[in-house]
Order: structure tokens, then sequence, then C-alpha cells
């Protein structure tokens, strides 16, 4: 059984099917349900590069307690065929419950591998289907309303979710899916089953937003003031386009979709020259074309943020999966040397701070800046509180957008490395901008003294940058057992794992390095010097974090945990890892623990 039954009121529902069944928007509106009646939420979904077939599962965890990330385990088994049964039933926990089609497979033909606690709930999704005059797709929403119904929950909820989700199409469709709905939650209120799992609607809680990494920077860009954002398609990143296109009238955003990603990011440049706040996101394929402009970037000058949203490589590698194996591609991206500022979020409320400080710290540094996130981070959804956008601060750095100037001299050389920056238009702010190294008036000179000057001056602002970018983040006490580092969204599983073992008595504490380069050195050998044992916890096959303690701080973490087969990593593992840490290894079957590349270096 998994460490989070005794802690809090909570269920967990996986659906489970081909590619193609609708299962991942099913999901989601039944996420917006519970958070509506005020649940905490979080979400996984799962699934192959297929635009058919393959399989797909969505994970759905609702507590009434906050909750940091998913879990393996699984309450609710929802299979749209019969495949999934035997994909699942291992994680199912002691009691699970089953919802199935009889018509896909027999209940005596289940895969349920000789387990005799399970909860057998036969729906007849396709025979309600045809009942209601509708497709074979909408066995997705018939199943969320038994899920509802099974659990006593009330329908209303559900309805009003699939009414808003199908508004942009004919009223006959919307009302289609509400009538398999209904008829999905009558069928279970008349089975009179005996479920095991009940939850009731919350009253007096605060509201909440429910939004996945992309939705999070998205906002976190429009909350910035963003002028331009210009993107080529790419797994995971391309929701932000979608976001922002739709988004784009309201918030007098320029959204460009453009021919390639080399196009989209030189966009961004001639934007930002104008004095446009801009941005572009991609994965490390696309980011991997955008290389020589990032480096254009660096050495104009130019204040632009770049998402990077990675995913396993190298070429095409697992386009829908996740990992954090891009942490040194973006340290080192482009030939040369020029300051450059990572920022990783990990969660979606730091996804909005982050992304505005992006802006600001591109502005007041005047070079690139990249906010850091992976497929875990983009494709799923959590509940956060409202994001109070009064706290946000727009500040533009030495920018000068009106009046007028004499010997305007774009890279002069400062103690600071930033110069001063006036936008076309202003009067006397004659200037050019090129790729070339260049004098303080931006002519091309390949004279040596100049292009001393000219190189240190920007690579000044890498010590200006320290002093501005956000610091690590602690938890826990200040002195624990065993001391977790790590970087982005491997914070959200181990703060989980946190919550366990600390309600078990094992102190444990973290410390998460929101800000990945510059590489805050003193803070993680300071932490470091004050640990027993240490753990360092990383999406990557050859520790690429490690690397760089070793290399800044010149310390060895005395335990590692690594995951590279394109799955989160859980707190299920986390917490196994812990414990085995302290000579008092356990063996959960929700652990999710990998045979050989996990921990294996």
């Amino acid at each position: 059984m998994s460490p989070t039954a005794p802690y809090g009121r909570e269920i967990r529902i996986r659906i489970g099917g081909p590619a193609g069944f609708g299962i991942k928007a099913a999901g989601q509106s039944l996420a917006r349900v519970f958070a509506r009646a005020g649940y905490h939420t979080f979400d996984l979904t799962e699934y192959p590069s297929l635009i058919k077939g393959g399989h797909n599962t969505y994970h759905l965890r609702v507590s009434e307690e906050e909750i940091f990330s998913h879990v393996m385990a699984t309450d609710i088994l929802v299979a749209l065929d019969a495949a999934t049964v035997g994909l699942h039933v291992d994680e199912l926990t002691h009691g699970g419950a089953i919802i199935f089609d009889p018509g896909d497979v027999a209940q005596a033909d289940l895969d349920l591998r000789g387990r005799d606690d399970l909860c057998l709930v036969p729906v007849p999704l396709t025979d309600i289907v045809y009942e209601v005059g509708g497709i074979k797709i909408m066995r997705n929403v018939i199943s969320l309303g038994a899920v509802l119904g099974h659990m006593d929950f009330p329908l209303d909820g559900l309805l009003d979710s699939l009414r808003s989700q199908f508004a942009h199409k004919s009223p006959q469709v919307a009302e289609q899916n509400v009538a398999a709905a209904t008829r999905g939650w009558e069928h279970a209120q008349e089975a009179h089953c005996d479920f095991p799992f009940h939850l009731a609607p919350l009253t007096d809680r605060p509201p909440m937003i429910l939004a996945d990494g992309n939705e999070s920077v998205a906002l976190g860009a429009l909350a910035a003031g963003i002028g331009l954002y210009a993107a080529y398609p790419m797994t995971p990143a391309t929701s932000v386009l979608h976001f922002m296109a739709k988004n784009a009238d309201e918030a007098g955003v320029v959204v460009k979709h453009t021919e390639d990603e080399i196009a989209a990011i030189n966009m961004c440049i001639g934007a930002a020259f104008g004095g446009t706040r801009a941005m572009c996101a991609t994965a490390g394929g696309g980011f991997s074309l955008m290389v020589e402009a990032f480096g254009f970037a660096g050495v104009s000058e130019s204040p632009i943020v770049v998402g990077l949203f990675t995913r396993p490589g190298p070429a095409t590698g697992l386009p829908t999966w996740t990992e954090q194996s891009d942490l040194r591609f973006a340290i080192h991206a482009s030939q040369g040397e020029f300051p450059r500022v990572i920022l990783a979020p990990g969660d979606h409320a730091e996804a909005i701070e982050l992304t505005w400080k992006a802006f600001n710290l591109a502005d007041q540094l005047q070079t690139p800046v990249i906010v850091l996130g992976d497929s875990y981070l983009s494709d799923n959804r959590q509940t956060q509180p409202m994001p109070d956008f009064s706290e946000v601060i727009v500040d533009r750095g030495d920018l000068q957008t009106t009046g007028e100037v004499t010997d305007y001299e774009r890279y002069v050389v400062t103690p600071s490395g930033v110069s001063p920056r006036v936008v076309p238009g202003v009067v006397g702010a004659q200037q050019i901008v090129n790729s070339y190294e260049h004098d303080a008036h931006g002519w091309a000179s390949e004279d040596a003294a100049n292009r001393i000057a000219q190189n240190s001056k920007r690579l000044r602002k890498e010590r200006l940058a320290a002093t501005l970018v956000p610091a690590p983040q602690h938890f826990g006490p200040k002195d624990a057992s065993v001391s977790i580092i790590l970087f982005g969204t491997t914070k959200m599983p181990a703060r989980e794992a946190m919550k366990w073992l600390e309600a078990e008595g094992v102190s444990v504490n973290m410390l998460q390095l929101t800000t990945v380069w510059p590489f805050p050195a003193r803070e993680v050998k300071n932490f470091m010097d004050r640990a027993t044992r240490t753990l360092l916890i990383e999406g990557n096959a050859t520790g690429q974090l490690e690397g760089l303690i070793r290399e800044h701080c010149l310390r060895e973490v005395g335990h590692h945990l690594n995951r590279f087969d394109g799955r989160p990593f859980s707190p299920e593992q986390i917490y196994a890892n812990v414990h085995c840490i302290l000579g008092a290894c356990v063996n959960l079957t929700t652990a999710g623990a990998l045979p050989d590349n996990e921990g294996g270096r």
C-alpha cells in the first residue's frame, strides 16, 4: 500500500485506454469538478507520440489537504479497454475499484493478477452511447458520470464543466455529452454497488486556479507585460502558443506562429531592439535550432526570454515524456562566452513568478534569460492559490523610451557591464546592432583592445546577475538526517515524500536551486557543509547538477538518485530511497523502482 494512505482524505483516479479516446480531456473535466468543489488536485498525463493507438493514461489525485505531486497508487481505475486492467492492476490500492465495460471484456477474463480484494464495477459504456445517440468516443464522458455516481458526488459540477468545454461547438454536441454523463451517473446510482470510495463537495474553501505549467508560464509573461510571443509548435511547449493566441486580443499581445524556431527567436531579438518585451519557447530540438541566434542575443545584449521545456533526447528522443537532461546544454548553448540567466521553476506557482521575474532580469542585465522547465511541468495541472498579480514588479532596467540623447553609445563600457539602452525613435539614438564584435557605437571591430573591453564588459554582468537572481529555497529543519539537493520539478515529488517522512518522525531538509545559472555555489556549499547525509536527485543519466557541484563547490554528494526513462520521479521512490540511506529499506509495490537505470551510476 502507498505510504500516502494514512495522511489526509484523498482519492486517486486513473483513466486508461488507447490514444484518440479523449482520455486527457475527460480527466481534466473531472479535475475541474473537484477543484471547483474545494479540493486540491494534481494530475499526470502519460501518452506516447501517437495520434491513435498506443496506451494513454490520466491519473488524478484529489485531496482535502495540500498536495505537491502525483503518486503511483490508484484507488479507482477506469478501463476504457481490456489492456488497461492488466497494465495497472498492480498500482491499485487494497480494496481498489475497477470500472470497466462488460461489452469489451467479460469480468471473468479481466487480468487481475490473482487479486481478490478488488471491487469490480461493470458499466455498459458502449450500450449507453447508443442509448443517448452518441459516438464511441463519448464513453469517456459516461465513465466520468459513473465515477461520480458511485462516489455519491453531485453531478451538477460535471455538467457545467462539459457545457463549458464544448461551448465552442454546437449546442447539440454539448447536450449529447451532458446526456451521456447523466446516464452514466444514473446507472451508478441505480446499481447500488458497495463502492468503497466517497467524497462530498467542501465548503468555505478559498478559490484556487487549476493550471498546467505552460499556462502558468504564459500567465507570468502576461503579468510582466509581454508584447510579442513567437514560436513554432514543439511538444511540450506548444500549448503556450495556443494559450497566447487565444488571449492575444484581450491582452494586447502580438502572437506569431513562425515558420521555424530560428525565425521565432530572431523575431524576439528584433522586438527587443524596438523596446518590446518578447519571448519564445520550445523543447530541446527547437532550442538546438535557436542556438546561433541565442548567441546573437548575447553579443547584441538583447533582453529576451526563452522557454526551454525539456524532454528526453538526443534528437527526437521521447517526444511526449520528461527529463532534466538539457541543463548543461542551456548553460553552454552557443559559441563563445556571454552571460545568461537560467531559472528553473519547481512547480506551477513558481512558473508564474519566475517567468515575470525572467523579463525583469533580461531588461536589467540586457542579456537572454532561459526559463528551464520540462514535460512534467508543462503537461500536468495542479491547483494553486489565486495569483496575486499586485505583487508583480515591472523593472525595465536602464531603458530610455522618450526624450532625446546626444552622442549615443549603445555599448559604452561601464563598471556593471550594463550600458544605457535607448529605443529607436528617441531623438539622437542612432545605433547599429549586428552579430559581430563591435565598438561602443556598434560598428564591427576586430581590434584586440576593443575585443577585450567589450567581452569583459558583457561578462561583468554575471557578478551583477548573482545579486539579482532568486536565491535557492530551503525546506525542512536546519539540521536533518538526510539533506536533499535538486533543481526544477523534482521539487514536487520530493516535497510530497518529505511530508510522509516527517509524519513518521524522519527529519529531512531540502535545497532547491531555483536559479541554476549563475550557479549558487556559496549557498550549495553552506548547505552541504551542514548536512549529515546528502542526496542529490535529478532526472538525467550523467549527473549534470552533481557535476556542477563538484566543479563549483569542490564537494561530493553522498548519495544520488537518477531517473532517465522518460517518467517523472514519484514520491514513493524518494521516500523509499531516503529510508534505504538510513538503513531501513522499504519494499513498496508502488515505489516504481527501476531495476537498472535508477541510482545505477
